[in-house]
């Protein structure tokens, strides 16, 4: 039986050492990998899918100072947490003004709901002991009764509300450089992006098969070119900018959107 290979390479080199390098099969992203992991200054990555563990290499780099920005199309449900937690950051601000209103109208309310009370239940002993000789003084004693009562539940009902008010106000902000294309709905009106385009420090550029996952890179059959054309990647680096910049036909998510999805927005301490 006759092994047949099952990879296929293939290179072009000009007398600048520019060259386009060609890969056909499994272990496709080794050099990008590594390219990516020693890039000094940037890195730009379109990719309709992506994964955790790359995050993680991405966060790394952007921990030291590289320039990232990364888009991508879609995110499974069981991994949407995991990637928006790493991509959003949340910061809560106490608004200290507004919270010292409120403890004073909680104090207000408390002491009038617990005066309302006692008065209720004196009254009423009252109209008990008075029961017998049922007259127009108790009838009226009933009344007091009645309104101290309903008055004791407006306010309560006034402190469940007063509960509900956030002192807080939310804000969030990126981790790193990210687009999360809204176009992944794949509405009439927009497009879905399925290229993978790679750009490190703007010397080197991959385009391809590969989704910047851990099995585009390592396991699946999969392609890609690998380019050193100066001028080609200038252009490359201009055309994925665009994309980025780009909300009319390349609509991202907002980031407040995004951040509501994984965080929770307490009202209280």
């Amino acid at each position: 039986m006759q092994i047949k290979k099952n990879n296929f390479y293939f290179k072009s080199q000009n007398n600048k050492n520019e060259s386009i390098e060609v890969y056909v099969g499994q272990s496709s992203g080794k050099q990008l990998n590594s390219d990516i992991l020693n890039a000094k200054n940037e890195v730009l990555i379109i990719s309709p899918y992506i994964d955790e563990s790359k995050l993680d290499d991405l966060i790394r780099l952007k921990n030291r100072g590289v320039n990232v920005r990364l888009a991508f199309s879609d995110l499974r449900t069981n991994q949407k947490t995991k990637i928006l937690r790493k991509l959003v950051r949340q910061k809560r601000h106490t608004d200290q003004k507004l919270k010292e209103e409120l403890l004073k109208k909680r104090n207000i309310f408390n002491i009038l709901s617990f005066s309302t009370l006692i008065l209720g239940f004196v009254f009423l002993f009252f109209s008990v002991l008075n029961f017998e000789n049922f007259d127009l003084k108790t009838v009226i004693t009933l009344v007091i009764v009645s309104l101290l009562f309903y008055g004791f539940y407006k306010i309560d009902s006034k402190k469940k509300e007063l509960a509900k008010t956030s002192i807080y106000r939310y804000e969030y902000s990126e981790k790193i450089d990210f687009k999360y294309l809204r176009n992944n709905f794949r509405s009439h009106d927009s497009m879905f992006i399925h290229s993978k385009i790679y750009v490190i420090d703007r010397e080197i550029a991959y385009i391809g098969s590969m989704n910047y996952t851990n099995n585009g890179f390592t396991s699946n059959f999969e392609t890609r070119v690998r380019i050193t054309h100066s001028e080609k990647i200038k252009e490359l680096v201009a055309f994925i900018h665009n994309i980025f910049d780009d909300e009319y036909n390349f609509k991202s998510h907002e980031l407040a959107f995004l951040g509501k999805q994984v965080y929770s927005e307490e009202n209280k301490e």
